[in-house]
């Protein structure tokens, strides 16, 4: 006997749920795009649109009793529509999801689920209770294992800067080569420049450890499909404890027992280990995959609030055990923290000078320094002790604060970068600068060097020059004009550090001063 044809009706919606997907993940590069300086003060686009939505950013913010932003409000938004579609986000919208989908395709190929991703099922929820546990008491790690932030801080510091360096030498090699191939490669080279290349080349901190993270999540998808999403992902186990209670079912609520088919195409595994086999809502992504394979039609997905649920039994101890480790990591963790006592060179953008309330608000999200027009602002690896991981900071010899940009306010979804008006951004010192006589040129070399000074943008300026006579290297009387920082005008921007011509360390650093911590 023939087997059914699928219906029009049950392939139109797993053809829309992968255009979902595509349209998401493409909205999601379009907005990490759009996070850059475009010749204007003011963003166009709502370049943090993602973070706004995202729960489990909003649900920690809130515990932190940090101040509220209310464009993460819209998180209730997608909460409300879990409680009725189920854990859509994860199979149709979730940028991370699509990004694992189309690497388990490229690189590896099909094969039996090992049941791995099973066994570590409730990990994900435990890692949640981790994680909100320690946010009463000003302890913010969800951006950490946040996968919107994981994602974007990947895509920020290794694979965009990678795509403009590999971009900007191949053009230069063809247009070396010269004609015909700038024919082609040129016209291709400025269209490039005008879309997506990055206003400068840039260049980040941590990237092989960023990249190390990103590859051993791609590649736990060789152990099982979905691993992150079904094993650790404490967002997806925040989708997941609402679609328990979800209006969206699944029928039928056992797997037939005469077919089985819906185990060997489900990417979530989203059936009770043991008989009956029943379909778990808070594990289903609504791929409907089961929907298009099902040859007798018996898969329907229908509103009801009768239908049986799948228990979700995470242990009593177990839950338990997350929530005190959550509490107890606090301590622990502050152990070697440098909140209390920043390293001296740990320079905060502006606005966010507050190190304690700074790092409870932050969530690692990376989108400052992708928009950063200096490239200045950089991810922090052991300055800010282990609760620091992946805060920003501004390395001056890297890149300097712009006395007139204050973007990264703009993008900053929690406000832990606040929005300055520009005044008040020009006015907020980030630390204090201070010369080292023993590498600067006229103090060294008894030689004039004006370019700390001619860069300084503040008014009045913050370096003066002052003249006295002193020697040379060739033992001749000089006069040489000595750059001497006036503490009380520097606001810390670092423009001084950056263009310093001394080699290695500069002559003249930002350090963070007690104006800041007071």
């Amino acid at each position: 006997m023939n087997p059914k044809p699928l219906s029009f009706h049950r392939r139109s919606w797993v053809n829309l749920r992968r255009v979902s997907q595509l349209f998401f993940f493409a909205l999601f590069v379009f907005l990490f795009l759009q996070a850059e300086y475009g010749g204007q003060e003011l963003l166009v686009w709502p370049v943090d649109l993602f973070f706004r939505f995202d729960p489990l950013i909003w649900a920690a913010h809130l515990l932190t009793l940090s101040p509220l932003v209310w464009g993460l409000w819209w998180a209730v938004v997608f909460l409300s529509l879990t409680l009725i579609l189920g854990r859509f986000f994860c199979g149709w919208v979730c940028p991370l999801g699509t990004t694992l989908d189309g690497f388990r395709r490229l690189l590896f190929s099909p094969r039996p689920d090992k049941g791995v991703a099973a066994r570590w099922r409730r990990v994900k929820y435990y890692l949640l209770l981790f994680l909100l546990a320690g946010a009463p008491l000003s302890l913010n790690l969800a951006g950490l294992l946040d996968p919107l932030s994981l994602l974007y801080r990947t895509l920020a510091i290794v694979f965009y800067p990678a795509f403009g360096y590999g971009v900007e030498k191949a053009g230069l090699t063809l247009y070396r080569l010269g004609e015909p191939f700038t024919y082609v490669s040129e016209p291709i080279y400025q269209a490039l420049k005008a879309t997506v290349l990055p206003f400068r080349p840039l260049v980040y901190l941590l990237p092989f450890f960023t990249l190390t993270l990103f590859a051993l999540i791609v590649a736990a998808e060789r152990v099982d499909k979905r691993f992150w999403c079904r094993a650790l992902c404490p967002l997806g186990a925040l989708y997941g404890l609402l679609a328990r209670v979800s209006l969206l079912r699944r029928r039928p609520v056992v797997m037939c027992p005469d077919c089985r088919d819906c185990e060997k195409v489900c990417k979530m595994a989203a059936y009770a280990p043991e008989e009956p086999f029943r379909h778990q809502t808070a594990e289903c992504q609504l791929c409907l995959r089961c929907l298009e394979t099902c040859q007798e039609a018996r898969v329907s997905f229908t509103f009801t609030s009768k239908a049986p649920r799948a228990p979700l039994d995470l242990g009593r101890r177990q839950v338990v055990t997350a929530l005190a480790a959550g509490v107890v990591a606090v301590p622990l963790i502050r152990l070697g923290s440098l909140a209390q006592r920043p390293d001296e060179y740990l320079l905060r953008p502006p606005g966010a000078q507050n190190e304690a309330e700074f790092l409870s608000r932050c969530i690692r999200c990376g989108q400052c320094m992708k928009v950063c027009i200096t490239n200045g602002i950089q991810p922090v690896w052991w300055e800010a002790g282990l609760e620091g991981l992946y805060t920003p900071r501004l390395v001056p010899r890297l890149g300097y604060c712009d006395y007139t940009c204050r973007l990264c306010g703009q993008v900053c979804p929690t406000g832990a970068i606040p929005t300055l008006e520009l005044k008040a951004k020009q006015a907020t010192a980030l630390g204090t600068a201070f010369i080292n006589r023993a590498r600067c040129i006229p103090y060294t070399e008894g030689a004039d060097c004006l370019v700390c000074e001619e860069h300084c943008p503040v008014a009045p300026k913050a370096i003066t020059l002052v003249e006295q006579d002193t020697f040379n290297l060739q033992g001749d009387k000089v006069r040489v004009k000595f750059p001497v920082v006036q503490a009380d005008r520097c606001i810390g921007c670092g423009h001084c550090e950056k263009v310093c011509p001394v080699g290695g360390a500069s002559a003249i650093r930002v350090k963070r001063s007690l104006r800041v911590e007071m």
